[in-house]
């Protein structure tokens, strides 16, 4: 059994694997792992890749969940996902984000899908 903190970052992946499939996409893979870390959802959306980095807050008051990609964890992505394509040999891809946080009223979720280019990431 995992962390309380892993736990939670599993839940997130599952509900937004679950929110990308109806939203048309296919997942391919999951907590994708190599030796420069792990990359939480890669999908594929008509055709394209999609890599997908899921961000979960329980609480509002410590700022939105998007606020936790900090430049170090950029730069880790950029690494990972980098010898995914090298190693796959895609050409079409992008990054995306899911950010799931408490709704405004009891048991509901707010689920943000920001959709990315390649180059917010500086590849």
């Amino acid at each position: 059994m995992g962390s309380p903190t892993q736990n939670l970052g599993s839940r997130g992946e599952d509900i937004a694997a679950w929110y990308l499939v109806k939203a048309g996409f296919r997942i391919l893979a999951r907590r994708f792992q190599n030796r420069f870390g792990e990359i939480d959802l890669i999908a594929e959306e008509a055709g394209q890749t999609v890599f997908v980095e899921v961000r979960v807050r329980l609480k509002s008051m410590r700022g939105l969940p998007e606020q936790t990609i900090n430049s170090e964890k950029q730069k880790k992505l950029q690494k990972i996902i980098s010898a995914y394509i090298s190693l796959k040999e895609i050409e079409d891809f992008r990054v995306d984000v899911v950010t799931i946080s408490p709704g405004s009223t009891p048991k509901t979720l707010n689920i943000r899908h920001h959709r990315a280019q390649c180059e917010a990431l500086d590849f």
